[in-house]
């Protein structure tokens, strides 16, 4: 599949784009590391698919279950992940620095909404791993705890 890449601007802000190919809709188009289905005008429509599993929010996209702690996979809790795909906007603590359960220790932002992301236990800042302007997608690693 030819996959089109291309730097987009929308208002005063960039974004990186991966389009697929245009030869039916809908259209595979990745933004910023998150793919969507959209539809385009003109072009001949492909025959329906069966969904994939997950719960839609949008027609086209599916979005998986939140995790649930000590699930395969799941991050163990002394690490604070990303609870959606976005850009990091500010990071609040250092390494060595004290937090509290519920204190606010970055923050995510997703189209144009900021999102708070908090630490859910006490515990020291061992270490920051991302760093303000970094693309993250939904549980990436964001800081670790002692």
């Amino acid at each position: 599949m030819a996959v089109t890449k291309l730097r987009i601007k929308v208002g005063d802000n960039w974004y990186n784009v991966e389009v697929g190919e245009l030869t039916r809709s809908p259209v595979q188009v990745t933004v910023e590391g998150e793919t969507f289905m959209v539809d385009v005008e003109g072009l001949p429509e492909q025959a329906p698919t069966r969904p994939r599993r997950g719960r839609s929010q949008t027609p086209g996209i599916v979005v998986p279950p939140p995790p649930t702690r000590g699930a395969a996979g799941s991050a163990p809790d002394n690490i604070i992940v990303s609870p959606l795909s976005g850009r990091v906007m500010s990071i609040l603590v250092r390494p060595g620095d004290r937090v509290s359960a519920g204190q606010e220790v970055c923050v995510v932002e997703a189209m144009k909404m900021e999102q708070s992301i908090r630490a859910a236990r006490d515990g020291i800042v061992k270490e920051v791993l991302v760093q303000p302007m970094d693309s993250v997608r939904t549980n990436d690693h964001l800081i670790e705890l002692e």
